[in-house]
């Protein structure tokens, strides 16, 4: 039987409602502070298989592409009893914005991209790892708080999605195919990037993001039509902050890449909705981190917010590691 991309159903699943699937990514000039965006749809490929076909034409071969540390899909029994041994604490899926918009059926505010240096990116990589924790953990908790403080009523805890690479593991053969999974992390408006860390490795212990990647996949037993179903019946009823994901380095390391040409950044940015309003994204490349933010009309009442929020992100950073 041919392979399904059965997490693409949700992407298709949710297209009728207005929502598309669209990731943009383009090439960003730190000098002249732009970029022009172009854009693959997410149902067609995740973040890692895009980047590839992106960069293999341009001599990358950026091949075989980067897997997770595990080799299987665990069972059922085996995730709940992962669960059950690291147990973590949940909360409500609800976020109490300060304001929130109407939506005029605009497409939405542009992202807006910051960076660092070679040198700022060694520092930072160098600050995490002498604390032992991630730059994921470090990077996503600096752009939590600000936003919490800025757009976010009270201290109510908050979730954002967080994707994992789950290829190797899955058996998939086709590249193309969506094999990134990911957990929820239940995080305060002051969550320092020690938290981030402790808390994304208890629940990689509970297996949780095993237990969401057989979630995306259930159109496997209840077809498409199924899907659909659900959709409609869970999407009005769960929101987040969004999602925030880590795209790794590029190009890929111990390849025959070619020689860094510029000093062009590679960027992209994933779909928001108004469920997931804010859409992050970090991505090293030739050792320089570029992170995209894109936040949703729903939340976001103009572009300049979003502008001053992403200078505000890297300005944290950089205090941060001082």
């Amino acid at each position: 039987m041919a392979e399904k991309d059965y997490v693409a159903m949700w992407f298709h699943a949710r297209k009728p409602y207005g929502i598309d699937d669209t990731i943009l990514w383009g090439w960003f000039d730190p000098d002249q502070q732009s970029i022009t965006w172009d854009s693959w749809q997410h149902a067609d490929a995740d973040g890692m298989s895009g980047f590839a076909k992106i960069l293999r034409p341009m001599g990358y071969p950026s091949h075989p592409l980067p897997v997770c540390n595990e080799t299987r899909v665990p069972g059922w029994r085996e995730i709940i009893k992962a669960g059950k041994a690291f147990p973590v604490e949940e909360g409500d899926k609800t976020v109490n914005w300060k304001h929130t918009y109407a939506r005029t059926g605009q497409d939405g505010f542009s992202p807006e991209v910051a960076c660092l240096s070679e040198e700022e990116t060694t520092r930072l990589n160098q600050w995490c790892k002498e604390r032992k924790v991630s730059p994921g953990s470090l990077i996503y908790s600096e752009l939590s708080n600000i936003i919490a403080e800025r757009l976010v009523e009270g201290d109510k805890p908050f979730y954002w999605f967080y994707p994992v690479n789950v290829r190797g593991a899955t058996g998939i053969k086709t590249e193309t195919f969506n094999q990134a999974s990911g957990f929820y992390m239940l995080t305060k408006p002051s969550s320092t990037a020690q938290e981030w860390q402790a808390q994304m490795k208890q629940r990689f212990k509970a297996k949780q993001h095993w237990a969401n990647w057989k979630l995306a996949n259930i159109g496997k037993v209840v077809g498409y039509t199924g899907v659909k179903l659900i959709y409609r019946m869970t999407s009005g009823k769960q929101f987040y902050m969004g999602s925030c994901s880590n795209l790794g380095s590029w190009p890929l390391p111990g390849q025959d890449n070619p020689p860094k040409q510029n000093n062009l950044r590679l960027a992209a940015v994933a779909p928001g909705t108004a469920n997931y309003p804010i859409s992050a994204t970090m991505v090293e490349w030739y050792g320089q981190l570029t992170f995209t933010l894109k936040m949703h009309p729903y939340i976001c009442p103009d572009q300049q917010t979003v502008r001053d929020i992403a200078d505000a992100w890297r300005d944290a950073l950089l205090k941060a590691i001082a």
